[in-house]
């Protein structure tokens, strides 16, 4: 790869951490073969991560030229990515979507082709897409400057400042965690609480008008101001220009932000003219204003073309002025013209050296928040450096202000003076205006923002990052405070983390995660395309105390309802989760040498306070729900990022898996009565617009793959059923003398799935569906087969379907009975046994159900209830030993998983450093050594375990046909989840040859797996 020396280009604009979890970066080696590359956080074996193996993204020039990159920047959705190289071209990439072949229903995510982003802009005709994991990219806009970097290029081409736009939606964002100090401190294992909650607001910003739809501005060196926008329905881009002035001549340094009065803010320095001037420029969206009205009433509404109105920019020119002197003598300061944008610069410590020669480091807009009374601030930094050598630093924060315009500036004082004002309705103008300035030792390198731009991140030279809060300007990650509990806890840094320690920083690029927990980076000199990741350290409250560990688990809890709230991924904070707990248990080992027991018990105390505070951090009640709210907890995106946070934490205890089971098993009760439920409702709406004997073969077909997506999870569940009347059964014959059974009420997962409310409710959602569906199919059976309509596809799915019914051991519509028995019985128990319990004491039963799998006494009491009824139920209604020796262990949960004999628990290295030989992922429902389950779908997979646990692919990559590959015993293409390590075919493996575009249930989990987490395509 060809590279020049870019000195307009930062070091934070070369890398760009998205809120799916992936980290795209310019390659940090020099002649390489690739420019741009990918990589994301996994988990490797349930309780340590890696960052994955770097991805190739080539975006190269038509004469496959691939050229120094100079920008790298997520939208705010996370899926469109803008790259710029030095010449100026700029290009977007669509992350998670798949370009279909011209002419077919072909995807390119299943070709073996892999390298290059492919360039679906360069096609002529309007290209379909279909959505996959967020690895794979396709180019969708290409704006070439230079194409040929041979031949004399434009110098004032290169793109010197960059930013997306908002968009138009509505945002919540949770307020800092407010301690409460409780009156009676015997009432609670804590002598203090924290209080949590929300603000949402209004879409701020400029915004595209259309709420589904990105937009992003450049500003070139030579002062050309682009508008890069979508358009009414399509994800291509379309563009608009104009010239900020006539003036400019070469501009070196800028920035661009935005007002919440739609203005778009733009500071630019000309470095021939050596003028620092301020624009607002203003979107005329012409005819997408009046089309979002529209779609609000008709989503496919489009705006016939002779009423197309293209957006266009109106620019202003705010301010102009000159930056400081380069040699500065310390008397001199004081007496500085105003325009010179400089203002006071008195010594804190009155040992200010004579002179400082400096310079103007970078300019930085900080946008206005999503508070209506915040405002744009814009920074001005100076690297200044004393006769000593000693480099400092010094930001100049301007806001804009309307003032009078008056005949001069003079006026105005004499108006002061004589006491008049002027009129309310003078003409007013904006200007520019000094607020404040901070002095920092150190060179700073780049300034951005961080956690909904409530934080402002200076980068130094030497790697270190001070994080200054945006309201109060004081730095909050070097604070002095060592008062706890903290009053108010709005980042990680108010419980005592900081960022780690860096070595070799004087070349690095570096990105902070959208979490605000863990830095990525690479050295440019390093000769290696690896990034790093470090998790932020802890520095103070190091000591081993409740009130320490409460507040931590306080400060997870927030970050963690951040994450929900603003959908982002939270895998680097759950990695900083687990190296805080294994520095507790470090910590605790040399404390408590011996008591072993001891050390088991407070760490799971504080993984327990962890995830409770989590559910009460996003105001998630376990006890809140009932019968007639099932079908939003089918769709209640909270709970399945509570049980994901779960399933990992829950795999970090060796000894115990039912926390981990639990979680896992709710999340596949999820997803299984979702797939019933979506499944039922098509097949119920076709069956409905035709009589049977109308039926053709391709309804025939499609009915066919939407019975055969099922049977995977209908054995599923029907198996799980099995196991718990299997628990049930031995806890009964182990209830006089438990001395001879592993299985004990203690570590049983069937009663807290039956006694826990949520749980319980899907599970009898789940058995009703099967009910419903078996009706339905029996009369589709039975009609189809009188009017002579029944194909081949229908026959033989419903014959599978029927079969696995069928061949189980257990009765559902029994077991369905004896559920809605239970659910009366512990409504009944729990009404007088709570009679008279504190406040919360139910929801406190509830967490400990599900989300530690312990009962409490009384809930001991009616599982025994529970145990008795279902023995008199069973030997009354089935055949014992049919069931006893059904076999389940595919199901892979309880005291005799399989899983649990390759399981270490925790472990000290929870991420593997780059240098270090990292170990292959162990994929999560491992059927043997060729063979996985899908996740899924619930059928078993070939698998190439090198594909698994190796390289993934960003572009072209997917799956076969499942049929032929099984048939050929060739290997499927797969995807992985980056949390769970739960493995799946990208492809539903159609059965009958049905078209790809059929819609099955499975579509929703295209991009996400059953946990919440980002697939990733692996290569075939």
């Amino acid at each position: 790869m060809a590279r020049t020396a870019s000195g307009a280009t930062r070091p934070s604009d070369l890398i760009s951490w998205s809120r799916n979890g992936f980290i795209a970066y310019a390659c940090p080696v020099q002649h390489s073969k690739d420019n741009l590359l990918l990589t994301y956080l996994e988990n490797v074996n349930g309780n340590s991560w890696k960052l994955a193996e770097p991805q190739s993204i080539s975006v190269k020039l038509e004469n496959n030229f691939l050229s120094e990159l100079a920008l790298v920047e997520w939208s705010y959705l996370s899926t469109d990515l803008a790259i710029s190289d030095v010449y100026g071209n700029f290009y977007i990439l669509l992350a998670g979507i798949g370009l279909l072949e011209p002419g077919s229903e072909k995807s390119t995510v299943n070709s073996d082709s892999s390298g290059a982003a492919s360039t679906a802009a360069a096609s002529q005709n309007s290209p379909s897409y279909e959505l996959t994991s967020y690895n794979h990219m396709e180019m969708i806009y290409r704006d070439i400057i230079n194409q040929d970097p041979a031949l004399p290029v434009n110098p004032g081409a290169a793109i010197v400042s960059f930013s997306w736009l908002n968009i138009e939606k509505v945002q919540i964002i949770n307020k800092p965690a407010a301690l409460v100090t409780l009156e009676n401190q015997n009432s609670s294992n804590s002598p203090f609480v924290y209080t949590y909650g929300v603000n949402q607001f209004q879409p701020h910003g400029v915004t595209h008008p259309i709420s589904t739809k990105q937009a992003c501005v450049a500003l070139r060196q030579n002062g050309q101001f682009t508008l890069y926008f979508q358009g009414e329905h399509k994800v291509e881009y379309h563009k608009t220009s104009v010239a900020l002035s006539d003036d400019i001549v070469i501009i070196t340094k800028a920035s661009i932000g935005f007002t919440n009065d739609k203005q778009i803010v733009v500071t630019a320095y000309d470095s021939v003219t050596r003028n620092i001037s301020t624009y607002s420029v203003t979107v005329d969206w012409g005819f997408l204003v009046e089309s979002a009205k529209r779609q609000k009433v008709d989503p496919h509404y489009h705006t016939p073309k002779e009423e197309h109105k293209t957006p266009k920019l109106n620019v202003t020119r705010i301010s102009a002025s000159i930056p400081v002197p380069t040699f500065l003598a310390a008397a001199e300061e004081e007496g500085m013209d105003m325009d010179k944008m400089d203002v006071d610069a008195d010594s804190e410590d009155g040992n200010q050296p004579s002179y400082q020669i400096g310079s103007l480091a970078s300019i930085d807009i900080i946008s206005a928040g999503a508070e209506k009374d915040s405002s744009l601030d814009i920074l001005i930094s100076y690297t200044f450096e004393d006769g000593s050598g000693i480099a400092s630093s010094t930001i100049y924060r301007y806001s804009l202000s309307e003032e009078s315009e008056l005949i001069s500036s003079a006026f105005g004082e004499l108006g002061v003076r004589k006491n008049v004002t002027a009129p309310a309705n003078s003409p007013t103008v904006q200007t520019v205006t000094l607020q404040d300035k901070l002095i920092r030792s150190g060179t700073i390198q780049s300034i951005t923002t961080a956690l909904s731009d409530y934080f402002i991140l200076l980068y130094y030279l030497d790697g270190h990052v001070d994080v200054v809060d945006r309201n109060s300007m004081k730095i909050v990650n070097n604070s002095d405070d060592t008062n706890l509990p903290p009053k108010t806890i709005s980042s990680i840094f108010d419980v005592g983390f900081n960022f780690p320690k860096i070595d070799n920083s004087s070349n690095l690029i570096m990105a902070v995660s959208p979490n605000l927990t863990s830095v990525a980076y690479a050295d440019f000199k390093g000769g290696s395309t690896r990034l790093n990741l470090k998790v932020f350290e802890k520095e103070k409250y190091l000591g081993i105390s409740p009130k320490e560990l409460f507040a931590t688990s306080v400060g997870f809890a927030f970050r963690h309802a951040y994450a929900c709230y603003t959908n982002t991924c939270s895998d680097d904070l759950v990695a900083l989760i687990q190296t805080e707990i294994v520095r507790l248990q470090i910590s605790l080992q040399k404390t408590i040498t011996d008591k072993p027991h001891n050390i088991e018990m407070i760490i799971k105390k504080f993984v327990e306070s962890i995830v409770s505070e989590s559910h009460k951090a996003i105001n998630f009640q376990l006890d809140a729900f009932n019968k007639e709210s099932v079908d939003k907890l089918l769709s209640n995106p909270p709970l399945q990022k509570l049980l994901s946070l779960q399933l990992v934490l829950g795999e970090l205890q060796d000894k115990n898996s039912i926390v981990s089971d639990i979680a896992w098993i709710v999340l596949n009760l999820r997803s299984t009565s979702f797939g019933i439920m979506f499944s039922l409702s098509s097949i119920y709406r076709q069956i409905s617009k035709k009589k049977p004997t109308e039926d053709s073969l391709q309804d025939s077909i499609t009915r066919g793959e939407c019975i055969m997506s099922l049977v995977g999870n209908v054995k599923w569940l029907i198996d799980l059923m099995v196991y718990i009347n299997q628990e049930l059964l031995q806890l009964s014959y182990s209830k006089q003398d438990s001395s001879n059974s592993k299985l004990t009420i203690k570590n049983s997962i069937a009663l807290p799935i039956i006694l826990s409310k949520v749980p319980r409710l899907f599970l009898m959602y789940a058995l009703s569906s099967i009910g419903r569906t078996h009706e339905i199919l029996k009369k589709l059976h039975k009609d189809l087969s009188e009017a002579s309509k029944l194909f081949t596809p229908m026959k033989e799915s419903l014959n599978r379907y029927f079969t696995i019914c069928n061949n189980s051991p257990l009765t559902l519509s029994l077991f369905e009975n004896f559920l809605r028995e239970c659910d009366a019985l512990i409504t009944k128990e729990q009404s007088i046994r709570l009679a008279g319990k504190e406040k919360g004491y139910s929801l406190k039963v509830e967490q400990k159900l599900v989300c530690q799998g312990e009962l409490t006494e009384d809930m001991e009491q009616i599982g025994k209830i529970l145990i008795d009824r279902h023995a008199v139920n069973i030997n009354r209604d089935m055949k014992v030993s049919d069931l006893y020796f059904y076999d389940v262990d595919w199901l892979d949960i309880g005291v005799n998983k399989r899983s649990a004999r390759t399981s270490k628990g925790l472990s000290e290295t929870v991420i593997y450093p780059s240098s270090q030989l990292k170990p292959k992922m162990i994929p999560r429902l491992q059927y043997s050594d060729k063979e996985c389950i899908d996740s899924l779908r619930k059928i078993i997979i070939s698998v190439d375990m090198n594909q698994i646990t190796g390289k993934t692919d960003t572009s072209r990559n997917g799956t076969t046909n499942h049929k032929a590959a099984i048939a050929n015993d060739k290997i499927a293409k797969l995807r992985k989840c980056t949390r769970c390590r739960s493995v799946s075919l990208v492809a539903d493996p159609l059965v009958f040859d049905a078209p790809s575009t059929i819609g099955l249930w499975t579509m929703v989990f295209q991009r996400t797996c059953i946990c919440g987490n980002a697939w990733v395509n692996c290569v075939s």
